[in-house]
C-alpha cells in the first residue's frame, strides 16, 4: 500500500497593526474551526515578533480533497468575508509534507 503523504498549506496574512488584535481573535476562531474537520490534521497560527501586523499559518490535511472541503466550508466563508478587506498582503503555498 503506497503511503500517500499529507498536504501542507502555508500561508502569510499581512493586516495593519491597528486590525491586528481583532485579526488575531478572529484567526484563533477560525483555526478551532478547522481542526474540528475530520481531513484538518493541523492548524498553527503564529504573530510575527517584528510585525505585529503579520500572521504565519501552517495547516495541514490528509489530502487535496480534504482542503477542498475546507475551502467549501461555511466557516471558511464567513472569515473570508471578515477578513478580506483587512488584509493588505497574502502569500500562500500549497506544499506536500516530505518529513
Amino acid at each position: 500500500e503506497e503511503e500517500t503523504e499529507m498536504i501542507v498549506i502555508a500561508v502569510k496574512l499581512v493586516v495593519a497593526e491597528s486590525d491586528a488584535a481583532a485579526f488575531e481573535a478572529r484567526l484563533k476562531q477560525h483555526a478551532a474551526n478547522s481542526l474540528t474537520q475530520e481531513g484538518c490534521k493541523g492548524f498553527l497560527v503564529a504573530r510575527d515578533q517584528e510585525n505585529p501586523g503579520a500572521f504565519q499559518l501552517w495547516e495541514s490535511y490528509t489530502d487535496m480533497a480534504a482542503f477542498e472541503e475546507h475551502k467549501a466550508a461555511d466557516f471558511m466563508a464567513d472569515f473570508r468575508e471578515f477578513s478580506t478587506p483587512m488584509i493588505k498582503e497574502r502569500v500562500l503555498a500549497i506544499c506536500d509534507q516530505i518529513a
